[in-house]
């Protein structure tokens, strides 16, 4: 289980081991990738498209 935004063509694969809903990834306000990367998010922030896998939900985003 993962959750992987992508931002203009950067897959980044989030810390959090789950599948997050929309809701949440709305409410946060930055998030940390497996890699230790800080990513905050700005007033732009608008999420384009949600693909829902089997074990993984890819959030296309403009952070």
């Amino acid at each position: 289980m993962k959750t992987i935004l992508i931002i203009d063509g950067n897959k980044n694969i989030l810390k959090y081991q789950r599948k997050m809903p929309q809701a949440e990834v709305i409410k946060m306000k930055s998030f940390v990738t497996s890699k230790g990367q800080k990513l905050e998010k700005t007033q732009k922030f608008k999420i384009l498209n949600i693909t829902d896998q089997k074990d993984q939900r890819i959030f296309e985003t403009n952070l």
